[in-house]
């Protein structure tokens, strides 16, 4: 076999694994695909929950969730009979959640802060966010840690959150084009694996 019909045959059974590595929806029984909402909030005695099928509270005992940045939007929802504007974060994890939170609350303003200061290739790995309870019952904050190390992003009063969220945004779109780039030709992006036979 010539060298090049090795490399074709290397990269054809490295793109095979590469499917397989991405195949997202396994075979066989499992839940629908859609979504599950989180609701970030201390409303119902818990930190966060989500809502099962009969619209029950089922809290999250875990405080922290470590996954991969999808999408970062503000949505205007109808809550307890009145419109009001949240802050949607989509995450690919064991399935895909979208957390939500009242977009001037605590824990988004948290949120957006460290977004709008990692780098899109941050948010092209794992990041974990971990929720915080403060002294206060309806308090909660937001943790964010990217390779294992706290995202430092302070704010205060005088913050300019329009300038915060546009930024966050646009990090959260780059890294997302960037891990799709890296999708499209993974192995062009992996340095070693193809090369000449010299």
């Amino acid at each position: 076999m010539t060298p090049e019909a090795l490399l074709a045959q290397q990269n054809a059974l490295l793109q095979q694994l590469v499917d397989l590595l991405q195949q997202k929806q396994p075979l066989g029984f499992s839940d629908a695909p859609r979504p599950r909402y989180v609701y970030c909030n201390r409303s119902n005695h818990c930190l966060w929950y989500w809502l099962n099928d009969a619209r029950e509270v089922v809290p999250i005992a875990q405080t922290a969730l470590t996954c991969l940045v999808e999408k970062l939007e503000f949505k205007q929802v109808e809550r307890r009979g009145k419109d009001t504007w949240k802050v949607h974060l989509s995450v690919q994890a064991d399935r895909r959640y979208i957390l939500e939170a009242g977009y001037d609350s605590n824990f988004s303003k948290s949120l957006l802060s460290a977004l709008s200061v990692m780098t899109p290739q941050q948010l092209q790995q794992p990041i974990t966010i971990e929720v915080q309870a403060a002294d206060s019952d309806e308090v909660l904050f937001c943790r964010v840690y990217g390779n294992g190390e706290l995202i430092f992003a302070p704010w205060d009063d005088s913050t300019s959150w329009k300038v915060v969220a546009k930024r966050a945004i646009a990090n959260v779109e780059a890294a997302n084009t960037g891990r799709l780039k890296n999708q499209l030709n993974p192995v062009a992006n992996q340095t070693g694996l193809v090369g000449s036979f010299n």
